[in-house]
């Protein structure tokens, strides 16, 4: 008896009969709808009903051979066969919506699996939206308002019951008031799609949860060593999602020397598995014929399933059909030159006009010729003259000038540009793997050698056979190999090149540098040569500005201090001289004046004090910057701020009594001041975003030389002020002055 949406469909008895066969029998009778378009997507299930054991029926067998090796080992009755659709077609929404029994048949079997699987798992907002979607479907003809009647909804609650479109879970965590004013919440949403359109919008929304169209299996890759992994099947073909397994399956490629072996957890998995491959090689190649070899491939003894190389299954897209093999009379061996971790390199000559392999006719890259597949086996592949890369730049590093450097990692650039264009990835770019074939042209070897090799040893035995200095994080991490990997390894090989022939990140072990790059790329990776680093020109040039800067901070911080006092500027001149000719950087300006500022009256003169307050704050700054934390800047700068402020305005207040021939002069130096202080601005947000950085001193040194500039201009006002005063009269002298002269 076989079953569809849970109902029996079927009944047969003939033992010689075909498992194909009564599949056809089921889709001619009309059973599950009319004009059933594609067959070969259907499959047949035999189901244990008291445990989790299930087997996928092969179109092959028989109903005898069934019987024999599988309904033998429990009762009869604890069997069930299913009528699934199994094998999904890429394009498959497409071909839903042109087979509406298929789009049907489909939307039951995945709706009936996720909600016997994953109901529960889902969040509660997908979960209202997949049962509104089932109501909108199963209530086609309701108008769409019709849920918001009390009696439909109660219709719909108590007769069909909620239990079919919701799970149980999300109906027992909520009050029916606010259940059902979500469920007619969610279902305006729906409301005016046609029931076609809803089961679409359930494999688009289900989709965001569940890849329905595909199947995982748990198990290992065996080729020398073994890998846990979860192999996916599914209509884009097949790969991995990474338990321990005992039953082997091999699946035999064509053009490769050995199997591509995968070990499962039971027999039952390895045929299930063989089974699904084999039946989307059908489907995908328009045949009713079986890749699997053997028809008691169930009596093996060690569980073994051979499958001939499908090209429709991506198993390895590096394999051609292209026959490279070559007679060893043909071949003369040379001198060795070398030897590698998969066998001894010679030079040779090949008897015979060689045969390019097509697929990769490239110049910069090394062309292969053949290979002999007995063994010993020879891979014979083009010669260049000058050997690896990195040997020839470590011998020529002295003649070797950057523009050839940069020649060669542009060659390497247009292969792997090329490769990429062939949809392969390189994985292994290093100078190790590029060959010299003349002084001004290299050729990348080893193309995509890395990626078919994988499955046997490059990657087993231990951590020191990874090329870790050379891999992304991602591909050291997950053994994740992408075109952007490529690119990762590449600029490690231009590294290499530009530092002729040095090994990346030699001052860290593994372990060490796998930290370092995933935190990002540590600037001592290009540490080589450091003074003729452009950067590092810059910083010393910056450093030696910085410390000039200080050194006539510190000469003005001294004049501002004896202007403070109120020294007599021309006994300190007398008494200073020798001072004054080592090279200032800003004498004052009122030793050159006519009429000092410094003797004049300073009792009221509110300029003088907002000058003053001006200079305070900037010396209180730079004596506090040591101790301040970064996000506690910004309170000194507010302070310097409002003292401009008030120096501004007590200007402002003046500068209607002075000379209109002197505004000029003080009204450039107001929008001077204003922009120092947003250049302090400036300096003190570059301070806090490099406060956790190398820069921070230098930054600091930066936001004082900026605080230190507003100070002195400041005091330019001051003095721009006293001589506009003095020309327009207003200057009043000291006191004491004023006595001497009437004496």
């Amino acid at each position: 008896r076989v079953y569809f949406r849970n109902k029996l469909c079927f009944s047969f008895n003939v033992r010689k009969k075909l498992v194909s066969t009564i599949i056809q029998s089921i889709l001619i009778s009309g059973r599950l709808g009319p004009n059933v378009q594609n067959p070969g997507c259907f499959g047949l299930r035999l189901k244990h009903l008291k445990s989790e054991e299930l087997h996928w029926l092969h179109p092959d067998l028989t109903v005898g051979e069934v019987e024999q090796h599988y309904e033998s080992l429990h009762a009869e009755a604890e069997w069930r066969y299913d009528l699934r659709i199994r094998y999904i077609p890429a394009a498959f929404m497409k071909r839903l919506k042109e087979d509406r029994t298929f789009l049907l048949y489909f939307y039951q079997q995945v709706r009936c699996d996720y909600m016997q699987h994953h109901a529960s798992k889902v969040s509660d907002g997908m979960a209202l939206q997949l049962g509104c979607l089932e109501i909108r479907r199963f209530y086609k003809d309701m108008n769409a308002k019709g849920l918001e009647k009390k009696s439909n909804f109660d219709l719909l609650e108590k007769d069909v019951g909620l239990d079919l479109f919701f799970p149980k879970g999300l109906i027992d965590s909520m009050k029916p008031k606010q259940l059902r004013k979500l469920i007619q919440q969610t279902f305006q949403q729906y409301a005016l799609l046609k029931e076609d359109e809803c089961m679409i919008k359930f494999f688009e929304t289900y989709g965001e949860f569940s890849n329905f169209d595909e199947e995982i299996f748990p198990c290992e890759l065996v080729q020398g060593w073994s890998l846990a992994v979860d192999l996916v099947i599914g209509p884009k073909g097949i790969r991995q999602r990474t338990k321990l397994s005992i039953t082997l399956l091999l699946i035999e490629i064509e053009g490769a020397k050995q199997p591509f072996s995968i070990s499962v957890a039971s027999l039952a998995i390895a045929e299930n598995m063989a089974d699904l491959i084999d039946g989307y090689c059908r489907l995908l190649n328009h045949t009713d014929s079986s890749l699997i070899v053997g028809p008691n491939k169930s009596k093996s003894p060690k569980g073994k399933l051979q499958l001939m190389y499908c090209m429709s299954v991506n198993v390895n897209s590096l394999l051609t059909k292209s026959k490279v093999g070559l007679s060893r009379k043909d071949i003369i061996l040379k001198r060795m030159l070398g030897e590698g971790f998969f066998g001894e390199v010679h030079e040779g000559v090949y008897q015979k006009k060689a045969i390019i392999m097509k697929n990769l006719n490239h110049p910069h890259i090394v062309r292969l010729i053949g290979v002999i597949e007995e063994e010993p086996v020879w891979i014979v592949m083009e010669l260049c003259q000058h050997g690896e890369l990195g040997k020839y730049l470590t011998k020529n590093q002295q003649s070797l000038t950057n523009v050839t450097l940069v020649l060669f990692s542009l060659q390497i650039c247009k292969a792997l540009v090329y490769l990429q264009g062939m949809n392969m990835v390189h994985r292994d770019i290093a100078v190790r793997n590029v060959l010299v074939a003349t002084p001004e042209s290299v050729k990348l070897g080893d193309f995509g050698l890395s990626r078919y090799i994988e499955d046997e040893e490059y990657y087993k035995a231990s951590v020191t056979r990874l090329p870790i200095k050379w891999m992304a994080p991602e591909s050291i991490n997950f053994r994740r190999f992408t075109v952007t990997s490529d690119v990762w390894m590449f600029a490690v090989c231009m590294w290499e090149i530009m530092s002729r022939g040095k090994q990346p990140f030699h001052w860290l072990d593994n372990r060490d540098k796998l930290c370092r790059t995933s935190e990002g790329l540590c600037v001592c990776l290009w540490g080589r040569r450091v003074s003729s680093r452009l950067w590092q020109v810059e910083k010393e040039r910056m450093q030696d500005t910085l410390k000039m800067q200080k050194e006539q901070m510190e000469e003005d911080t001294k004049w501002l201090k004896k202007e403070e006092k109120l020294l007599d500027p021309m006994v300190h001149q007398d008494s200073k001289v020798s001072e004054l000719r080592q090279p200032p950087s800003k004498p004052p300006r009122i030793a050159v004046q006519p009429t000092p500022t410094a003797e004049l009256d300073r009792s009221e003169d509110s300029v003088y004090q907002c000058v003053m307050d001006v200079v305070k704050v900037v010396v209180q700054l730079k004596n506090d910057i040591n101790t301040l934390l970064s996000t506690d800047y910004i309170s000194p700068v507010k302070t310097v701020g409002l003292s401009l402020r008030n120096l501004i305005n007590s200007v402002d207040d003046i500068l209607p009594t002075l000379h209109v021939s002197c505004r000029t002069e003080i009204e450039g130096t107001q929008k001077l001041l204003n922009k120092d202080l947003a250049e302090l601005i400036n300096k003190m947000r570059l301070a806090q975003q490099n406060a956790i950085t190398s820069l921070k001193e230098e930054c600091k040194k930066q936001m004082l030389a900026a605080a230190h500039n507003l100070a002195m201009d400041a005091k330019n006002l001051l003095d721009a002020v006293d001589q506009a005063r003095v020309r327009s009269n207003l200057a009043k002298p000291k006191p004491e002055d004023v006595d001497s002269l009437t004496d």
